[in-house]
């Protein structure tokens, strides 16, 4: 049987990766405005991490289902993790032809 996560594209990848870290940061907003010991705050406590565990497991599952050599420019360590945000940027059918990730870029 096929692992039904094979289905994503890196161009899903990013955009969920993108989508996921902005949830996490949208909690941790909440988290900080919410009294502590408040049900709002267990609540955001408890979406942060299973917003994390998302992440890692579809993070992990990248990492599996992407050739290293289809990702020349190691862009697949950013799209779940860390702070750091993928943009779109223009790219050739021939750089497509090569790297996965062509249609994206790290933004500084």
């Amino acid at each position: 049987m096929t692992d039904p996560l094979y289905r994503f594209t890196p161009w899903d990848h990013v955009v969920l990766g993108e989508k996921l870290r902005a949830c996490r940061g949208a909690m941790m907003g909440l988290l900080a405005a919410a009294p502590p010991d408040s049900e709002t705050s267990r609540i955001a406590r408890e979406t942060i991490a299973a917003v994390d565990r998302l992440r890692s497991e579809m993070d992990c599952h990248l990492q599996t289902t992407r050739s290293l050599r289809r990702d020349p420019r190691r862009l697949t360590p950013h799209i779940y993790a860390g702070q750091t945000h993928v943009s779109g940027c223009l790219a050739s059918e021939a750089e497509c032809e090569l790297d996965d990730f062509a249609g994206w870029e790290l933004e500084d």
